[in-house]
């Protein structure tokens, strides 16, 4: 993942030429490395036009990359650790730990130099994958040199990993696996997939339903700053955790035991997921939007690549105050659910990436995270026992899962004029129905909300244009949905009057 572009350019000399003994020239290159050239400036020929430039930019390995990921990767190319060890590129002890977005867990990290205008189309957070040849690891300035300004921008990465690239490739919505599903069995697939995930929520089928919509969420469209098709939905209704015992723990050390299996189930589907425990300490001594720090970009837990799954566990939230620091963390998760924008602060000003990170919460009461729509949850058996129910599949059934969640969050989508046609008056028609028999009005909101579930069901059917039907289906499932949680509001108010 590309986390740093903002450490400029390097001049160097691409190529230089040479007198030989009997008085002809030849053109040597000295692209693509970091060897000092040694000259004689009496003999040889240096010339500007062969002053070129190179963009410098930071790159980590992806944070939350799953283990079946990597493991695919190295179906096709070998083994990733194989490959980095024989490029002398390993978790580097003395790397920048404020560089990487997931404080205390492993990676790697190189500086990529990139060549002409091969950056232009670089952003930070982005996935790539680059073709390159392995130069020489930065080395260590001595203080009284670098005082002395005769340091570059890289005296700050000692020992770190240098790549000179000759290309990338972007990996945004790609997927290490490339066998076909089987003809005729989406249904199929699909039925079997919310099993499997209600298999961690105490055998709820309706909730397992909407965690799979979740997943096959992404921002669609972008207009004027506008992001469309992203949706974060909250199950609630799990066991609370207390965390009080667990305070000097740092960020990522706190889990629920109820709420494991899930995360565990979460990252047997995804290529990048990620829990982040909510806890009060957690958002106060933590970062969650990268900051510039002497011009260096230091990152932020919400620095993620496009795609990554978000769980948010609040059942981990203790009691306590927020200072400044938490403020400000919630803040920014809260940009990210409502917008899908990442604030980058800079000495003199603040500025809003993109992002498109699928979040689902989780909570023991309402959750306290802005959603789309809060799903109660009814177990039929204890979600403590989630451990030991959660399905044990073969790894061709999990392939199937992780390639029909791919296929349908990437694929195409359409609404014919006939079913939006259909959808509005259908909209006009409850509408009116309501006023005339007292019930809820249904607001522009239930709409909206509504029209972005019925694309995600109508691609979890493996469909890629809206039907009546499939949004009929839509209305129902909601109506369960907002059935569960008015009998929960119904009993707390009961508890209440007690």
């Amino acid at each position: 993942m590309i986390q740093d572009t903002g450490l400029g350019q390097e001049m160097f000399l691409s190529a230089y030429e040479v007198r030989n003994q009997d008085g002809s020239t030849r053109l040597e290159s000295s692209k693509y490395n970091d060897e000092p050239i040694s000259v004689d400036m009496s003999e040889d020929l240096l010339y500007s036009q062969h002053l070129s430039e190179r963009t410098l930019v930071y790159c980590v390995s992806p944070p939350g990359e799953t283990e079946w990921s990597r493991e695919a990767h190295d179906i096709y190319k070998g083994s990733l650790e194989d490959q980095l060890s024989r490029l002398g590129i390993h978790e580097n002890k003395s790397s920048i730990k404020d560089k990487y977005p997931l404080p205390g867990k492993q990676h790697t990290s190189a500086i990529v130099k990139f060549y002409n205008d091969m950056s232009e189309t670089l952003r930070i957070g982005q996935l790539v994958e680059v073709i390159g040849i392995r130069g020489q690891n930065i080395p260590e300035i001595e203080t009284d040199e670098s005082s002395f300004g005769l340091a570059s921008v890289l005296s700050g990465f000692p020992n770190t990993a240098v790549i000179h690239a000759i290309a990338y490739n972007s990996l945004d919505q790609a997927t290490p696996l490339h066998e076909d599903l089987p003809d005729g069995s989406i249904e199929t697939i699909r039925a079997e997939l919310i099993d499997y995930i209600a298999s961690v929520l105490g055998g709820d089928k309706l909730a397992a339903e909407f965690v799979l919509l979740q997943l096959l969420s992404r921002v669609t469209m972008k207009n004027r700053g506008l992001k469309i098709g992203h949706i974060t939905i909250n199950i609630n209704g799990l066991p609370s955790y207390r965390t009080i015992h667990e305070n000097e723990s740092p960020l990522f050390g706190v889990s629920n035991p109820v709420t494991k299996p899930l995360s565990d189930l979460l990252n047997s589907l995804n290529m990048h997921s990620v829990t982040l425990p909510l806890t009060i300490d957690g958002l106060n001594q933590s970062r969650f939007s990268p900051k510039s720090i002497n011009e260096n970009l230091q990152s932020g837990v919400l620095q993620l690549v496009d795609g990554t799954v978000l769980l948010v566990d609040e059942t981990v939230l203790d009691e306590g105050q927020l200072k400044d620091t938490g403020v400000r963390n919630f803040q920014a998760l809260q940009n990210v659910i409502q917008n899908q924008l990442l604030s980058y602060e800079f000495p003199y000003s603040q500025y809003n990436f993109d992002t498109d990170i699928s979040l689902l919460s989780i909570s023991t009461n309402n959750s306290i995270l802005s959603n789309h729509c809060s799903v109660r949850i009814q177990p039929l058996y204890p979600l403590e026992d989630s451990e030991q129910s959660m399905l044990k599949l073969p790894k061709d059934k999990l392939n199937q899962f992780r390639k029909f969640i791919h296929s349908a969050k990437y694929g195409d989508y359409d609404i014919p004029a006939s079913v939006s046609e259909y959808i509005q008056n259908a909209f006009v028609e409850e509408r009116k129905k309501a006023s005339e028999t007292g019930d809820d009005m249904p607001m522009q909101e239930d709409l909206m909300l509504h029209m972005n579930l019925a694309r995600l069901v109508t691609a979890s059917f493996g469909e890629n244009e809206l039907s009546k039907e499939r949004f009929e289906y839509t209305v129902q499932l909601d109506k369960q949905r907002k059935s569960r949680m008015k009998k929960q509001v119904n009993k707390d108010t009961m508890y209440m009057n007690k």
